[in-house]
């Protein structure tokens, strides 16, 4: 019996190497995954900034910034190295489109068709592209086709681009005035063209566009106006209250790209309280909120009198 319980404990020893030796081994992969990931990271890096100055160049030299995707489409196509292999889709992909892009500026509308046609992907940014080459064209139940089949955030304004450019005022208005409403949204690009359009089309003998929106591929773009540094700060800023003490999350209710004021309504939740606060966007100065009278107090006062 001594002997077998001898044993029994080897085993469980030897199992424990065991499992610590394979917890080690995943622990390493795992790391080394995340190293090529980096490395792969790095290429594509590379390959936008290389892809941003192609779209600076075309603003003075298209044609030639149009040879210049081709020589770089050449070099992708025999790429051999082990990282830049592994985005030879995503660099095939973005070089089309800048074709496309420059094609479309020149008023080659068939050609540019011709490069999005390279990539199977018919919707989002592509199927808008699409839809703008069309309506040049004056193929407008083509473009509607593809219109119908952007399904992103572009999908609306383009939507009503496309019934100015057939004449049908009251129905842009309808799809422009949309936007508007949604606060939501007000961080994109597009929600400004959108405002701009509804009050064009809101005067007298107003003139419709006659081209729906072409989205960029130049990775400088901004589509929308991001406050995710804000949002981290304020984050970091009610976790470390004393009030924060047995945090268990944050949430940001209001803020101004919606609200149209200068705060962020902000809740935090610790395992036996809910505090809500105003955080000023210039200053990030804390307020302590009370939802239910609207009361609105500085941290000091809202302290002296709990």
């Amino acid at each position: 019996m001594k002997n077998f319980f001898l044993i029994l404990i080897s085993l469980i020893i030897l199992s424990c190497k065991d499992t610590n030796s394979s917890r080690v081994q995943e622990e390493k992969s795992h790391m080394k995954l995340h190293e090529e990931m980096d490395k792969v990271g790095k290429e594509l890096g590379k390959f936008n900034k290389q892809l941003v100055k192609l779209y600076s160049f075309s603003e003075k030299k298209p044609e030639k910034a149009i040879l210049s995707a081709d020589s770089l489409l050449l070099v992708n196509k025999q790429e051999k190295d082990k990282y830049k292999s592994q985005i030879k889709s995503n660099v095939a992909r973005s070089l089309h489109h800048f074709k496309a892009e420059m094609l479309y500026q020149l008023g080659k509308y068939r050609e540019s068709i011709a490069e999005l046609e390279t990539d199977d992907y018919k919707s989002g940014d592509i199927a808008a592209a699409y839809a703008a080459n069309y309506v040049k064209l004056g193929e407008y139940d083509k473009a509607k086709s593809f219109v119908d089949n952007i399904g992103n955030y572009i999908s609306d304004y383009c939507r009503g681009n496309y019934y100015e450019c057939i004449g049908e005022k009251s129905g842009a208005i309808k799809i422009y005035n949309s936007i508007k409403q949604d606060k939501s949204i007000k961080h994109y690009a597009y929600y400004e063209l959108a405002i701009n359009r509804l009050e064009d089309l809101q005067k007298n003998n107003p003139k419709f566009l006659d081209e729906i929106y072409f989205p960029t591929g130049n990775p400088n773009f901004e589509i929308c106006d991001s406050d995710n540094e804000n949002r981290t700060k304020i984050f970091d800023l009610v976790q470390n209250l004393p009030e924060s003490k047995g945090w268990t999350g944050t949430a940001i209710l209001d803020y101004p790209q919606i609200n149209d004021k200068d705060y962020y309504w902000v809740r935090v939740t610790t395992k036996n309280n809910e505090y809500n606060y105003y955080v000023y966007q210039n200053t990030f100065e804390i307020k302590f909120f009370n939802p239910k009278n609207k009361n609105l107090m500085t941290l000091n006062e809202w302290r002296r009198s709990k």
